[in-house]
């Protein structure tokens, strides 16, 4: 299994952010599981997962780690095909980018609530343009992590995380835009 996969196609990056799927994949990060303990788990029927195994399966997501015999039936224990998924919201759909967009809102009303006054369309498009380059800085990354992954196996999966988190920050600290966005970000943020 791999330690970091990006995940670049929207189509697939949609299909991950359905909340069943995202549970599954949750689910599925710390051990192998069947169908019918996701069914428990998540209190659906076993059509129900199966049809969302599927579908993760065919994105490369999920696969089948092992079959046990349990009598006449086969049962199929599925697992993940990386430790980590690196998805980016900001690769030019629309519906990614509305969705990246609805989240930072929710940001605005917590800064709200601890005193800050800011516009909200100016604040909005900075945080935007902020995260879309933090992204583009993080697939690049992730796509070197990938690359060398051989490298990197005695590293733990949350070390591997938070290295490609400093190596954005190393990224956008040298980057001027992101830099002046910051500053824009640090202006308009005060209470």
């Amino acid at each position: 299994m791999s330690k970091v996969k990006v995940i670049t196609d929207p189509e697939v990056i949609k299909l991950m952010l359905e909340d069943t799927r995202r549970k599954i994949l949750a689910l599925l990060r710390n051990r192998e599981m069947t169908i019918s303990q996701l069914s428990e788990i998540l209190g659906k029927t076993p059509q129900t997962i199966y049809h969302h195994i599927e579908k993760l399966k065919e994105a490369g997501l999920v696969e089948v780690k092992r079959t046990e015999m349990k009598g006449n039936l086969v049962e199929k224990y599925y697992g993940r095909t990386a430790d980590a998924f690196y998805i980016n919201l900001y690769l030019g759909d629309e519906e990614l980018r509305y969705f990246a967009r609805s989240k930072l809102k929710t940001k605005l009303d917590i800064f709200r609530v601890l005193g800050y006054n800011f516009n909200d369309d100016e604040l909005l498009n900075v945080m935007d343009q902020l995260l879309k380059k933090e992204h583009e800085f993080k697939t690049e990354i992730s796509k070197e992590i990938e690359e060398n992954e051989e490298k990197l196996k005695e590293f733990s999966n949350e070390d591997i995380i938070h290295a490609i988190e400093w190596l954005a920050m190393a990224r956008m600290g040298r980057d001027d835009e992101s830099m002046e966005l910051l500053k824009k970000l640090g202006e308009l943020l005060k209470k």
